[in-house]
């Protein structure tokens, strides 16, 4: 019985931390979301080209798609193509 109440705690706290991580990973898919976002409005303020910016712009529409769909590490990586091309911090 112990054995049980054993497996079953750690597998609760697994879950937790597992929850935990998505939660951190949609956060900063956000974060990324923003800057990208306010590096696109801001585009020439930025010295972002008319072109990169663009581009930028479509990633972050995937991305937005991807972050509604559940999909962080895809939304994660199509930011951080946003970010290197736009070199936004």
């Amino acid at each position: 019985m112990t054995g049980t109440r054993t497996l079953l705690a750690g597998s609760i706290l697994a879950a937790g931390f597992m929850l935990t991580g998505m939660t951190a990973a949609s956060a900063d898919c956000q974060a990324d979301i923003d800057k990208v976002e306010n590096a696109v409005v801001h585009s020439e303020r930025e010295g972002i080209d008319i072109t990169v910016a663009e581009k930028m712009r479509a990633l972050l529409e995937e991305a937005n798609k991807e972050r509604r769909a559940g999909n962080e590490a895809k939304c994660q990586e199509l930011i951080n193509q946003a970010k290197y091309i736009g070199d936004v911090g």
